[in-house]
């Protein structure tokens, strides 16, 4: 889960009952099986006593730097999890292309316009 994340950080109030996603993901990312696939992962947390930082929210900071907020009130943990695994997935698409030196951004790997 934590392979290809530089960070976690879990924002909620622990009375909302649509912050169960956040809470899960939580203890999920703070598991030793995911310590354990990604030990430089920093996973932080805030549990918001007084209710002051609203819904429950996820911040994910990826290996490529790029930072998602998760708002989870709507999600489940699977689905925060899907999130997790498509942006993985792209990463690792974007590295093997770049390892067999295939730019698909380059103009010679374009298809030609049907204007």
């Amino acid at each position: 889960m934590l392979k290809h994340l530089k960070k976690v950080f879990v924002s909620f109030t622990p009375g909302d009952l649509r912050a169960a996603s956040a809470r899960e993901l939580l203890q999920r990312a703070s598991s030793n099986a995911a310590k354990k696939s990604n030990p430089a992962c920093v996973v932080e947390f805030n549990v918001d006593e007084q209710g002051l930082s609203g819904r429950a929210y996820v911040d994910l900071t990826f290996a490529d730097n790029e930072s998602r907020r998760v708002q989870t009130a709507e999600m489940s943990v699977e689905d925060i999890a899907r999130l997790i695994e498509q942006k993985a997935g792209e990463m690792e698409m974007r590295t093997v292309m770049k390892e067999v030196g295939y730019d698909p951004w380059a103009q010679a790997n374009r298809l030609p316009s049907r204007r």
